[in-house]
């Protein structure tokens, strides 16, 4: 048998799952301390931003087992939904910090970006 399909890009995978699972948590955790703090509006955007990165990222280690092309299509859409939940943050002024969330967005952007040009 080969060697698994992630063996030339095991740093750049490594780094991705950790960085994924660290944007989940930042995420939930902001979600968790903004519930019933904001008003209807800047919740709801929030949720509207903060979901989707913590869904796929969740998801992301779960894939690991599955066909390559289906672990990057969903490190390319987790590095989308953290850069679009990183401006949305930006534009929402949150009177809480969401210094860790973002750290965490972009650090998973960052690192999903740097996975699916190693596996070109």
């Amino acid at each position: 048998m080969g060697d698994a399909w992630f063996t030339g890009v095991a740093d750049e995978l490594a780094r991705a799952l950790i960085d994924a699972r660290e944007c989940a948590t930042a995420c939930e955790s902001l979600l968790e301390r903004a519930h019933g703090s904001l008003a209807p509006e800047p919740q709801r955007r929030l949720i509207a931003a903060l979901a989707a990165p913590a869904a796929i990222s969740r998801i992301m280690i779960e894939l690991i087992d599955r066909p390559p092309p289906l672990l990057l299509a969903a490190a390319g859409v987790c590095r989308e939904t953290s850069l679009h939940a990183l401006r949305e943050l930006e534009a929402l002024e949150l009177p809480l910090d969401s210094e860790r969330a973002r750290g965490a967005l972009g650090a998973a952007a960052a690192s999903c970006e740097a996975l699916v040009r190693a596996a070109d």
